[in-house]
């Protein structure tokens, strides 16, 4: 029997994650987005137009990567069938996209002594952070948007203000 284009991609895609969850992990990861360029007409409604990636169309993959740049995990963005693999509680799918990319992939850390998990602003949100460090004990860091911030007890300063404090600064 000959194996149709999709089943082959899913059986080199399972043995590249089992290979991949095998490496010796690192002990700092960040999760971003990454463009796998692409030029062709075969991709369907999974190819991505970003208009800030150097290489502007391709696949959109959610990936964790060590310090290194060893990239651990990672999943293709499929629009709604994105999550099929994984099953969120109630909490979670109320968290918003970032946090549905960040949980599968900080879930896949297997080793406890992991110490942080970066992500940048699309990914941070005190509702993702809590989760992070209450159930994988990992901690969290990553800039946060100022509509995220939900209930912080001061306002945090302006990007004036910090940029008067000098390079570095923080709050």
């Amino acid at each position: 029997m000959m194996e149709t284009g999709s089943t082959r991609l899913d059986h080199y895609y399972k043995r590249f994650e089992r290979n991949s969850l095998k490496i010796e992990k690192e002990l700092t990861f960040s999760i971003d987005e990454m463009i796998v360029p692409y030029k062709g007409t075969r991709a369907g409604s999974r190819k991505q137009y970003v208009q800030n990636k150097p290489k502007k169309w391709g696949f959109k993959m959610f990936v964790r990567a060590g310090v290194s740049g060893i990239v651990y995990d990672f999943f293709v963005y499929e629009g709604e069938d994105t999550f099929w693999f994984t099953s969120f509680t109630e909490e979670e799918k109320s968290m918003g996209l970032g946090a549905k990319v960040a949980i599968p992939l900080a879930k896949s850390i297997c080793q406890p002594d992991c110490k942080i998990l970066c992500f940048d602003n699309f990914f941070t949100s005190i509702e993702l952070t809590h989760p992070l460090r209450n159930e994988c004990v990992i901690f969290s860091l990553g800039t946060a948007k100022f509509n995220r911030l939900r209930g912080a007890q001061e306002e945090p300063p302006t990007n004036i203000h910090l940029k008067k404090k000098g390079r570095g600064s923080h709050a």
